[in-house]
């Protein structure tokens, strides 16, 4: 009797299990997510670094470099738009100091948090033409070809001096940019202009100058990438002069990669330059190798201020960009030498 009561209710349970299931797939299928008007895409990008900097304390540690997430929709054809948050880039660049406070011992307090806003991208885009788009918000200005490279396609677990040191590219400013998509007999001419605050992620201006950008991109062949960059710019209640110059070449025909860019201009004030080389060869599919020459002067005027970076690394791609790991060795050298050569990991999804 025990047991047949046991196989009854068990039935019965199987029963309103699968009456669930059935009732989930009906729902699933009946109400997919949905955007309030128009369409919507998600995306998304999540890196996971290891480093062991010599020069650091600690020398070695963790890192949870990215976690964007991205919403990218269409009102109409001719009208489009982005967003995309950072949470993993609030905590950056955490500071702290030792100050004395009369009659209490020495404490140690955080004097600044770096960014304090997960906001990253912000970009209505309006195309009254085909050939034609116009941005507005907040994004990468149009100067310099690895800063305005998507962060999840990088052949390298870092950029350049360029965008790491000099800030000149992958910088994120308001403004707006008009964007050209042109094509003369199989040549694509892409130019662009834009006027932007000029103070940077999320910052009203604090001068009365805007700054200006142009950018012009030719493509005679598809495997083939030429250009070059101007930037007008003033910083600050000071007017600190950061303008610049850059040019950009890049051949790509798998499995060889091979590109590089140099800049120079003003670096707070002071002259400076830097450029880089790259080469990169995809011995088999999933396996590629690549190697940076990095080279830099933040201040021209100074005897021995030159520095450079040479950079080794192996890229293995589970699948492509969405899936990879990334190993990177770093040679840092400068005057008088310093042992503060890097290690980067990075290991990586995006989708």
């Amino acid at each position: 009797m025990k047991e047949r009561i046991r196989i009854k209710r068990c039935i019965a349970s199987l029963a309103a299990i699968a009456v669930l299931v059935l009732c989930f797939e009906k729902n699933s299928l009946a109400q997919q997510v949905e955007a309030g008007f128009g369409k919507i895409r998600i995306g998304g990008l999540m890196q996971f670094w290891y480093l062991h900097d010599q020069s650091a304390t600690p020398k070695s540690y963790f890192r949870l470099r990215r976690s964007e997430i991205r919403l990218s929709g269409q009102i109409r054809p001719e009208v489009l738009w982005t967003l995309m948050i950072d949470p993993a880039a609030v905590v950056e660049n955490v500071k702290t100091e030792k100050i004395e406070i009369p009659q209490v011992v020495t404490k140690t307090v955080v004097t600044d948090v770096g960014r304090k806003s997960v906001l990253q991208d912000f970009v209505i885009t309006l195309k009254p033409h085909e050939l034609i788009s116009i941005n507005f918000g907040q994004y990468k200005t149009p100067f310099g070809m690895e800063g305005l490279e998507s962060t999840a396609r990088l052949d390298f677990v870092e950029r350049s001096a360029l965008s790491t040191l000099f800030k000149w590219a992958d910088f994120r400013d308001l403004g707006f940019t008009l964007n050209g998509n042109l094509k003369i007999e199989n040549i694509k001419i892409l130019p662009t202009v834009g006027v932007f605050n000029g103070e940077g992620q999320n910052k009203f201006d604090v001068n009365d100058v805007f700054d200006l950008y142009g950018r012009l991109v030719v493509k005679p062949i598809e495997e083939l990438h030429l250009g070059a960059a101007y930037a007008n710019s003033k910083i600050g209640k000071d007017k600190v002069d950061n303008s610049r110059v850059g040019a950009e070449l890049k051949f790509s025909m798998d499995p060889i990669v091979a590109y590089g860019e140099f800049a120079t201009g003003k670096y707070k004030g002071k002259d400076a330059y830097t450029f880089y080389l790259t080469g990169g060869y995809k011995i088999i599919k999933p396996l590629q190798l690549v190697a940076r020459f990095d080279w830099y002067d933040t201040d021209t005027k100074k005897d021995d201020n030159e520095q450079y970076e040479i950079t080794g690394g192996v890229n293995y791609f589970i699948e492509k960009h969405n899936a990879k790991i990334q190993l990177n060795y770093v040679h840092r050298g400068e005057k008088p030498a310093k042992d503060n050569d890097i290690i980067r990991i990075n290991i990586q999804v995006s989708f």
